[in-house]
């Protein structure tokens, strides 16, 4: 399609992205509670598109486990369960614990200083909010297990760590008010295991570091 007045036509598939990012963050931001409506319409309106791509982009965040369609133009915002937490974290253990163990013989010295990088930036600054510090956490555990991911695992995985965000964000906006190094301190042990270069110990690492966060976790997550 020509370009008109100079403005190249947006691609159906970055409005699909569009939509995707769009409620995504309502959801992840407390905007989108749990069980809250989202119509397709409404959304159609407000991002001045088409009904086909908003379809198209819920039917995605549905495979995340974010939203449920319904019969109709509506959807809604998946329920919280401590069920789906456990699920998630039980599946991030299994994957984390492989490429985690599958990385240590690959980290180059340029990787262990990209991972106590992004581990310093886990200190909560100044001026920070619960989704800037969710997306340097996020940065952090896939930094650890890169080097040694497939396509596949880091497909799954990224999968895994946005369900497990919506539990996430809500116990780091409560976490900004503590220690600002709490949640750095949470993860030294991870660093440490990489940098030991170690199999055995990135394995035992990420199991504890998982395992305490489904011990402790309630509905609402745990900060790890």
């Amino acid at each position: 399609m020509p370009a008109r007045d100079g403005v190249r036509p947006v691609s159906q598939k970055s409005i699909v992205e569009l939509v995707i990012e769009e409620v995504r963050r309502s959801i992840l931001d407390g905007s989108l509670p749990p069980g809250a409506p989202v119509s397709i319409a409404e959304l159609a309106l407000r991002l001045d598109v088409s009904h086909i791509p908003v379809r198209e982009g819920l039917r995605r965040l549905e495979g995340e486990g974010l939203v449920e369609l319904r019969r109709g133009r509506s959807a809604v915002v998946a329920p919280l369960s401590a069920e789906d937490l456990a699920s998630v974290l039980r599946l991030r253990s299994l994957l984390e614990a492989d490429a985690f163990a599958r990385a240590i013989p690959r980290y180059r010295d340029a990787d262990l200083d990209a991972l106590g990088a992004a581990h310093a930036a886990l200190a909560v600054r100044a001026g920070d909010d619960a989704e800037g510090l969710t997306t340097r956490h996020t940065e952090f555990h896939r930094l650890l297990v890169r080097p040694g991911a497939t396509a596949w695992d880091l497909r799954l995985l990224d999968l895994l760590w946005q369900a497990h965000a919506r539990y996430l964000q809500a116990a780091l906006a409560r976490s900004l008010a503590g220690p600002p190094n709490a949640l750095r301190d949470r993860h030294a042990a991870l660093l440490a295991a990489a940098r030991g270069r170690s199999v055995r110990g990135a394995r035992r690492a990420i199991a504890q570091h998982l395992e305490a966060a489904a011990q402790n976790s309630a509905v609402a997550g745990s900060p790890t």
